[in-house]
């Protein structure tokens, strides 16, 4: 899976924007149990969102101070905000637009870039589900699509296989990105 070959999952859940059109409610597939959840109810955030500036995580005077701020977010949080990436505010602009209309596509024109191959294996790459690994997995109530844009000698198996809405080649996002 990490080298981006097809692998073997348990099942093939539907697609999130399928199901939305039959059900009041989420399927409990996709429900964490109540002994489960974090208890959270009446509690206010303790912090704000951890910011982490990726510029300092390679230099040589703050990387230390940087990397355990990257490292207790992603314990604490699961998440940050990255800022010193080195990508203009008008490309961000130009992929999440991208993005927005990718998901307001019809949903078979998005399935062509689906992330089960021949309905059978699963791929990280494409649009769709996370992989079913076991019947008892509580499933995400979103569908998704990955694309892979680096190393070079990785790119997307998808790109150009159908006619994407990304202006330029997935090299055009990595010399963004790397700047």
């Amino acid at each position: 899976m990490a080298d981006g070959q097809p692998s073997k999952f348990v099942e093939i859940p539907p697609i999130v924007q399928e199901l939305v059109t039959g059900v009041q409610e989420p399927p409990s597939r996709y429900i964490v149990p109540e002994q489960d959840r974090p208890d959270v109810a009446g509690s206010e955030m303790p912090e704000p969102i951890p910011i982490v500036d990726l510029s300092r995580l390679s230099s040589s005077d703050n990387s230390a101070d940087e990397n355990v701020k990257l490292s207790s977010a992603l314990e604490n949080w699961g998440l940050f905000l990255a800022v010193g990436h080195g990508m203009e505010p008008s490309f961000v602009g130009e992929v999440m637009e991208v993005t927005r209309e990718f998901y307001k596509l019809p949903l078979e024109e998005k399935q062509k870039y689906s992330n089960f191959v021949d309905g059978k294996e699963f791929r990280m790459e494409g649009y769709g589900s996370d992989m079913v690994i076991s019947e008892k997995q509580i499933l995400d109530w979103c569908d998704q699509f990955y694309l892979v844009v680096e190393p070079e000698s990785r790119e997307s198996i998808l790109y150009g296989q159908h006619n994407l809405l990304l202006s330029g080649t997935p090299g055009f996002y990595q010399d963004q990105s790397a700047s």
